[in-house]
Formats: C-alpha cells, structure tokens, sequence
C-alpha cells in the first residue's frame, strides 16, 4: 500500500474486525476486499445521515449510476475505479453490487414482521456483498458463496443487536414486532432508553436468534476454501466472541455499545486457521 494512499481515511482502520479478517491475505486481494468494504461502509451511511429522503434516493441514484458504468470504464469515484479492473475479471460482479445497493432505503428502514424478514433483507444487502468478497478472496465454489451470503446476513443480525442503543437514539427500532409482542415491548420504550428486564430477555433471545444463524452459516462452510476460507472462519469467530461478550454483560446494549479489543480481535483471526 502506498505510503500517501488518498484512500486510507475511508479503508477499514487498524484494530477493526475486517482488518484483521483479511490480514492473511495476498495484498493485492487484500487491498480489493478493503476497497469494497469502505464502498459498502460508504453507502449504508447515507439513510442515516442524510436527513432528506430525496436527498438520499439522489445519493443512492449516483451510486447506481457508478455502477452500471463499470463496463464502461466510466467510473468517478476513486474507490470503484481502483476496484474496477478486478470486478471486469468477476462475471455478474456488477449484478451482485447493484442488488446489494438496491437493499439500501432512502430513510430508516421500515420495522419488520418476524426474523425471517429481516434475514431476507440482510441476505439482499450484505448476504450479496459477501458472496462477491469471497469471490474477491479467490474463491468461487458454489456451497462457499452460499455460506457466505448467510454469514454475511448473520453478521447483519449481529450488527442491528450490537447497535439498538444506537438506533434507539436515532429514533429507529429494527428489532421485529414479534420479538416486541413477546416480551410486551412497547416501541416507544426503546425509544425512551427504558432498560426493562423484558427488554434484556428479548435482547437475549435476539442473541440466541444470532447464534443460531451463525451455527447455520457455520455449517455450510465447505473445505478446500484456502485462504478466503480463513477470511470467512475469523469473521464467524469474532462474531461468537462478540455474543458471548455480550452475554457475560447481560445485554445491556440499550445504554453501552460493546466491541471486542484489537488484541481480541486479532487473536481470533489468528485462531481460524485451526478452525477450517
């Protein structure tokens, strides 16, 4: 990597879980999964901080439009362009990204019914993502992308557990209404912050829910996956390690965001070359 690399503010940072998950990697394969990483960081962002449902469709709109120019070698923005040249060598790249794109709302995303739903939004956004990382990491074997696409949708369900305090703050419930209606959950209590005991236990049945997916993503991973597999097994690793830091704090995850320190982190992505 360049010692003045312009695009260093917007890669995953040191001590973050995806730099650590790709640190085994070839650097030229390392160099394209960071690239699409800040590209996705980059296009989640917009819902939540552009406060204009216009403004947001506009920014999403310009995105679609870099995309669709890939073919053509067309592409403004110094993220996409630097990745363009591996993406062309990627039949249905470009496919794969527009659908993850298109999962992307203009505002807060609408509350949902049960965890199905949710899943099938997450396999959309980052389900679709992580099938094009692997195959970025050297990897196109048909069960492998399938395992992927679902531990990218698990970690997407991680990610809106990790982040309800978040949420709540910003005036946003994602936790679905069949988890509220269990535990009688009013929708404007976790906007409130009111730390309940109700919401503690459906906080860990949300974990619980998480593991499972996990456990199941888990299970499709095949062998012979090499290094990209090792990618795959230390994001799983961080995951768990994640949930049970949760876990042994009792969820208190409406108050305190809870993250697992670099040193964590970098242990467990050490670890998942035993764990393939």
């Amino acid at each position: 990597m360049p010692a003045t690399d312009p695009l260093q503010a917007e890669l995953a940072p040191r001590g973050s879980a995806w730099f650590y998950a790709t640190l085994h990697l070839r650097a030229p394969r390392r160099r394209h999964l960071l690239l699409l990483q800040a590209w996705w960081r980059a296009v989640q962002a917009i819902p939540g901080t552009v406060s204009d449902p216009l403004v947001a469709a506009a920014k999403l709109g310009w995105w679609q439009t870099q995309l669709l120019r890939l073919d053509e070698q067309a592409v403004e923005h110094p993220l996409l362009r630097e990745l363009q040249p591996a993406l062309r060598d990627l039949p249905g790249a470009g496919a794969l990204l527009r659908a993850a794109l298109d999962s992307v709302p203009t505002t807060a995303p609408p509350l949902r019914e049960d965890w199905e739903q949710l899943h099938a939004d997450a396999l959309r956004g980052s389900g679709n993502l992580a099938r094009l990382a692997l195959r970025l990491a050297g990897c196109e074997q048909p069960r492998a992308l399938e395992h992927a696409a679902e531990l990218g949708a698990a970690l997407d369900l991680l990610r809106l557990l990790r982040d309800v305090g978040r949420d709540a703050r910003r005036q946003q419930v994602r936790l679905p209404r069949c988890l509220l209606r269990a535990h009688a959950i009013e929708e404007q209590q976790l906007l409130d912050l009111h730390d309940t005991p109700q919401l503690r236990a459906a906080l860990r049945d949300t974990g619980q829910q998480v593991r499972q997916r996990l456990r199941a993503a888990d299970a499709l991973r095949p062998r012979g996956m090499a290094r990209a597999g090792r990618m795959s097994a230390s994001l799983s690793r961080m995951g768990h390690a994640l949930l049970d830091e949760f876990e042994a704090a009792d969820y208190p995850l409406l108050q305190q965001r809870i993250g697992l320190p670099p040193l964590r982190l970098l242990w467990a992505a050490w670890r998942s070359g035993w764990w393939i």
